[in-house]
């Protein structure tokens, strides 16, 4: 491929991102008008999803840096929203879940998030809801390979 395709790819996939973040109010220091930040509900929905997860689990999922991410934990877990283990085999790691409180605002999140995105597609026909899948489904695909 040559470097102009390269080129015309890379830009329209900035265009998509600058289009989607906007679609789904991402810019907002809070999320959907939650308290939280975009990052902060990726936090919580990664807890979430994978309960027992240490921190450096999470880091490497959302490629966010490791003392950033302390701080987000450090705050979640003053607020009451997770609670940390102390793994049995090694003391200096600690699994992380999430609290009643936690899983609640959580829960939150994921509700704005589906009530968005459900507004956001509710005039589609099936048609283009078959399209708009096929498409997420391959762009999922191509660039989830090694590699990419």
């Amino acid at each position: 491929m040559h470097m102009g395709m390269y080129n015309e790819v890379c830009s329209k996939i900035r265009a998509f991102n600058r289009f989607y973040t906007v679609q789904m109010e991402m810019m907002n220091s809070d999320y959907l008008g939650s308290a939280y930040s975009v990052t902060e509900a990726r936090i919580l929905f990664e807890i979430k999803t994978h309960s027992g997860c240490m921190q450096s689990d999470i880091a490497k999922a959302l490629h966010i840096d490791k003392s950033y991410l302390s701080r987000i934990i450090r705050r979640f877990s003053v607020k009451g929203l997770l609670e940390k283990q102390k793994c049995d085999g090694d003391k200096r790691a600690e699994k992380i879940t999430l609290t009643r409180l936690g899983n609640a605002e959580a829960d939150k999140l994921i509700e704005l998030t589906n009530n968005r995105i459900t507004s956001q597609i509710s005039g589609l026909n099936q048609g283009e809801c078959d399209a708009l899948l096929a498409a997420l489904d391959t762009v999922i695909t191509i660039l989830g390979k090694e590699g990419c």
